[in-house]
């Protein structure tokens, strides 16, 4: 049957928008590939951190094992743990303030596809996030509440599309909503003041984390996305701050690249910036770009800029929420760490000598508790001071054993961008070691150790 042509036309007017949007849609899904979804694409490298690269709406990207995850939180097993961490800090002096950051999902549930969500539920993510924020609270850290602002986010991207850093506005509206948090803290008022003012900066062009692993995959990738950048520097009567070389600093941010200062502006995102003009105090920011959720912390207890005797008022941790600070050696390597390691402590046993070419699986014994000498350290609150003469040493095994037949065998994995040379391990407090007593420790690599390296242990409490 012939349709009249009026009738046609107007058929034809009717459909058009939906056509357009249809063939804008293929253009897009076209760069995408079924080998998204496979495995194989994501064993090595930095792939196995894309794990898997979920397309969304309006050319967004996600990665499933951590954009789209629903579980956040500390495992009942490390909460002790973490408290014990807060305290110690807290005996110094030194309040923690934590800026947990929302993952893109949850900032962007928006652009989540329902056919490449995989498993993402936001009430499930919003309500452990929740539950985490008061774990670090119960743990005695100070919170910032980002509850507010994961239900109102900010017009303007909080992350970038195709990229796991935030744009500028996402570290800005972070960065207010943690200052308005630590000026209702009493220990605010106890922080020296400074002006600072924020000005425009560079424009960033990000292609993007997730862009790049599609065009591995799938040899396509969605452009650049541009955002304004910022820097914020001192103002008025402080500019004489910009050259100021005090030793002492009262406040230190820590955490990953969101907040990292670099020496490429194009990848700086002004965090520190933002939170030096809302809390008008200088900050020393010691952030990292690759060290994981404690490398920065741990890198600058054991620098310089850290002193027992003389330590920060605070600390600002930023902390991605996919982190669940779940691995027992984050607290037995800082422990000591915010001490100051044996220079602060009671010594009780001392060995140095030289790590001979090794072999993964070969061991060599560095300290030996045995004979007229032998130490009695069952029940005592011990640490090892460990110190390498090479400090690109960073991938090896200690082992720890014990009286009672028992061993422990714990794994360093020290991102090469965390300082080496100097390593901390708090005797285990697993109750299988309360009543045992140390008899050695054993230095096994667990990549091949070509050159010789002096090395010094120290057993101390």
């Amino acid at each position: 049957m012939n349709m009249p042509r009026p009738l046609l036309v107007a058929l034809l007017l009717f459909l058009a928008p939906a056509a357009q949007a249809a063939e804008q849609q293929c253009e897009l899904d076209c760069l995408l590939c079924s080998g998204l979804a496979e495995p194989s694409h994501y064993s090595e490298g930095i792939m196995k951190s894309m794990k898997y690269i979920a397309p969304g709406d309006d050319t967004w990207l996600f990665r499933s094992e951590v954009d789209l995850s629903n579980d956040f939180g500390i495992p009942p097993d490390m909460r002790g743990e973490f408290k014990r961490l807060m305290d110690a800090f807290h005996a110094k002096g030194t309040q923690v303030v934590i800026a947990v950051q929302p993952t893109r999902g949850i900032m962007h549930r928006d652009k989540v596809r329902a056919d490449a969500a995989y498993g993402f539920d936001f009430s499930k993510a919003r309500r452990n996030l929740a539950a985490f924020l008061g774990q670090l609270r119960a743990g005695g850290a100070v919170v910032p509440d980002i509850l507010p602002l994961v239900d109102h986010p900010p017009q303007q991207d909080y992350f970038f599309r195709r990229d796991h850093h935030w744009t500028p506005t996402g570290a800005q509206v972070t960065a207010k909503v943690v200052a308005d948090s630590i000026q209702q803290q009493p220990f605010y008022a106890e922080l020296t003041k400074k002006s600072y003012r924020t000005e425009p900066g560079v424009m960033l062009p990000k292609d993007g984390t997730m862009s790049r692993a599609l065009k591995k995959i799938c040899g396509n990738n969605y452009g650049f996305q541009y955002a304004r950048g910022f820097q914020t520097v001192p103002a008025g009567d402080d500019l004489g701050a910009l050259f100021d070389e005090e030793s002492e600093q009262e406040v230190v941010l820590v955490g990953t690249s969101n907040s990292a200062s670099r020496d490429d502006d194009t990848k700086n995102y002004n965090f520190d910036g933002y939170l030096k003009e809302y809390l008008s105090v200088d900050i020393l920011n010691v952030a990292l770009p690759g060290a994981g959720q404690e490398g920065a912390l741990l890198n600058y207890l054991q620098s310089a800029d850290y002193s027992p005797d003389a330590p920060p008022k605070m600390i600002i941790w930023e902390l991605p929420a996919s982190f669940h600070l779940e691995d027992p050696l984050l607290y037995r390597q800082l422990q000591p760490a915010i001490r100051g390691g044996c220079a602060k402590a009671q010594v009780l046993g001392k060995r140095s000598g030289e790590l001979p070419v090794l072999q993964p699986g070969q061991r060599r014994e560095l300290f030996s508790n045995a004979g007229s000498s032998r130490l009695d350290l069952r029940g005592k609150p011990g640490f090892i001071d460990l110190k390498l003469g090479d400090k690109n040493l960073k991938d090896f095994y200690l082992i720890v054993y014990y009286d009672n037949g028992q061993r422990d065998k714990v794994w360093y994995r020290r991102e090469a961008i965390v300082e080496g040379g100097q390593y901390y391990l708090e005797l285990s407090r697993d109750p299988v070691f309360r009543d045992a007593n140390l008899i050695s420790v054993f230095f096994e690599p667990s990549e091949p150790l070509e050159h010789p390296s002096s090395v010094e242990l120290q057993l101390c409490l």
